[in-house]
């Protein structure tokens, strides 16, 4: 349908002689042609434009039809993977992976496992995804720089799961064969430091501080284990800052300032003990409001640096947006 088709047509009587002009017959442009009377080179094309050009729609679209319509096209794999792709970019993870199971029920290569389990995480399927990710790793034709991100990666998937101690094991023993490497590259490790902080939050997230339900010795004990998990988190957190990378640098230090600022809203919001006479429970607000009000302003403090840390994705975003919002509480409560 491409390809124009030249009609001519000429009349002739020994009476008259009728010469008619030529009529020129082509198809519609790509853009306005129907999909279904393209053929597969053009279905192709015009899919790999479309996704040039951020059209991850009509890109999906486009190479459904090829590999659908032409299975026997040389193009039909291709044109499978790159609908998986399309389908990722428009974050409907659930069609990615059930043409990336396709191609791969023939085609088994690493990058399309990376791609199936990065779906299976976004659907929520951490098992799958572990399972997937553990199968890779143990692979013999697997590149070394890929067995690191296929360990983190799977270390990512069980951190989120719960599985926080063996979890953070596998992100280690990805920073230790990524120091193996001849030049490991300072996103994958920054992620690396970033995830082992993320452990240690969820440790900081458990603790409860509940001084209305603990005597003075068990609230002690329970601030000093959810400080010195803030504490790990940040040193964590801190060492994916120095790596380098403005992405993780970003998230790294909105999440430090970001339990800072939870510390924070869990004490101010904590009942207050039980027993206390009006002159102690002053006392103990007064208190309160001083050690509160350092916590509010070193999260501040770090949500300043953060910002010049040089990232543009959603953490930098939220990361304004918390700076924002303890600026003015700092303005509410002096």
């Amino acid at each position: 349908m491409m390809a124009a088709l030249a009609l001519a047509a000429c009349a002739h009587s020994a009476q008259k002689v009728d010469i008619r002009e030529p009529m020129i017959v082509t198809a519609a442009p790509p853009a306005l042609a129907p999909l279904a009377d393209l053929d597969a080179a053009t279905l192709f094309d015009k899919g790999t434009r479309s996704f040039k050009d951020g059209d991850f729609t009509q890109a999906a679209q486009a190479f459904d039809r090829l590999w659908q319509a032409f299975p026997d096209s040389p193009q039909a794999p291709q044109a499978l993977w790159n609908a998986a792709l399309s389908y990722e970019r428009l974050a409907r993870y659930d069609e990615s992976l059930r043409r990336l199971t396709a191609y791969l029920a023939v085609h088994d290569e690493p990058e399309a496992q990376f791609h199936a389990a990065y779906a299976e995480y976004q659907l929520h399927r951490l098992d799958s995804a572990v399972a997937r990710l553990e199968a890779l790793r143990r692979r013999s034709d697997l590149k070394p720089r890929l067995r690191v991100e296929a360990l983190l990666q799977e270390g990512v998937c069980k951190i989120e799961s719960g599985a926080r101690v063996p979890g953070e094991d596998l992100v280690r023993e990805a920073v230790a064969e990524a120091g193996k490497l001849d030049d490991p590259e300072p996103a994958l490790l920054a992620e690396a430091d970033f995830w082992l902080g993320e452990g240690e939050r969820t440790g900081f997230l458990a603790i409860a501080i509940d001084p209305s339900r603990m005597d003075e010795a068990k609230l002690q004990e329970a601030i000093e284990t959810k400080s010195r998990f803030l504490l790990s988190a940040e040193d964590h957190y801190l060492h994916a800052i120095r790596r380098g990378d403005g992405e993780w640098a970003t998230a790294a230090g909105f999440r430090i300032g970001e339990m800072y600022e939870a510390f924070y809203g869990e004490l101010v919001q904590a009942p207050l003990p039980n027993g206390l006479t009006q002159e102690q429970r002053a006392l103990y607000s007064q208190e309160l409001r001083a050690k509160v009000r350092r916590l509010v302003d070193k999260a501040i403090r770090i949500y300043e640096e953060t910002l010049q840390q040089g990232g543009k994705g959603a953490y930098r975003a939220k990361t304004q947006d918390a700076l924002s919002r303890l600026r003015k509480l700092l303005l509410e409560t002096s």
